[in-house]
C-alpha cells in the first residue's frame, strides 16, 4: 500500500494538474466569499487575497475594490484571464510582503493548511491590517459527518494530500483566539439549513470572519 505523503513539491505541476483535471472552475464558495466582502466593507477599499489560487475571488473583487494578491505558483498566475499587475509571486511561509498601505480585509481561502506555521502567520498578518481590518478565512472541515461515518468503518477521509497540516474546527478556532483574533462569524457556503445551523458538522468548507482583538505593534 502506498504511503500517504502530504504537501506539494512542485507548485507549478500542481496547478498544471488542477487545470487539466478541470478543478479551477468558479464554485459557490467564491461567490459566497465575495458576498461577505461586499456586505462587510464599502466599495473602493483595499483587499488582499493571500493565495490567489484559481483567481475567482480576486476577479470578483476587482469589480468594486482595490484588490491585491499573493500567489506561489507562476503557472497559476500565467493562467489568469484578468490583469495580474497587482499579484505578487511570493511564498506565504515567508510572511506577507510589505505594501504601501494596510488592508481592510485579508482573504485566506483554503490556504492556512498549506503553511508551515499557520499560527505564526496569523499573528504576523495583523501587521498588514488597518485598525478595523478583518480576516476572511476558509478551512476544509475534516469533522464533516461523512468523514465521521467513514471513520466508523475504517475509511480514511478523502482529504487533499496537498495539505501540510490539518485542524478540526475547534482546533482552528483555538488557534485564531491564541493569535489575537475574535470570531465574528462562522458559516458554511452550503445552502442546506442543517449546514447553516451546524457548519462544523454538515459543512464541507467552514468560513470564518475574524477581527483583531487589539492593534498589532507597528
Amino acid at each position: 500500500m502506498a504511503l500517504r505523503k502530504y504537501g506539494v513539491g512542485d507548485h507549478n505541476e500542481y496547478w498544471k494538474k488542477r487545470t487539466s483535471d478541470g478543478r479551477i472552475i468558479e464554485r459557490r464558495l467564491h461567490r459566497f466569499l465575495y458576498d461577505i466582502i461586499t456586505k462587510t466593507v464599502s466599495d473602493g477599499r483595499n483587499i488582499l487575497d493571500c493565495g490567489v489560487g484559481d483567481g475567482h475571488v480576486f476577479r470578483l473583487c476587482m469589480e468594486k475594490y482595490n484588490v491585491y494578491g499573493i500567489e506561489l505558483s507562476d503557472k497559476a498566475i500565467k493562467g489568469y484571464s484578468f490583469p495580474v499587475d497587482n499579484i505578487r509571486l511570493h511564498n506565504l511561509n515567508d510572511g506577507i510582503p510589505e505594501f504601501r498601505f494596510k488592508f481592510d480585509i485579508i482573504v485566506l481561502s483554503n490556504v492556512l493548511h498549506w503553511l508551515d506555521r499557520p499560527g505564526a502567520f496569523l499573528e504576523e498578518a495583523r501587521h498588514s491590517l488597518n485598525d478595523n481590518g478583518l480576516l476572511l478565512i476558509v478551512i476544509p472541515n475534516i469533522t464533516n459527518y461523512h468523514y465521521r461515518i467513514g471513520y466508523l468503518f475504517g475509511k480514511f477521509p478523502p482529504v487533499s494530500l496537498s495539505h501540510k497540516n490539518f485542524q478540526t474546527p475547534e482546533e482552528a478556532e483555538t488557534m485564531f483566539r491564541e493569535s489575537g483574533y475574535h470570531i465574528l462569524k462562522r458559516s458554511s457556503p452550503k445552502r442546506s439549513m442543517k449546514a447553516r445551523l451546524w457548519p462544523t458538522l454538515f459543512g464541507t468548507d467552514i468560513v470564518y470572519l475574524l477581527k483583531s482583538l487589539h492593534r498589532a505593534r507597528q
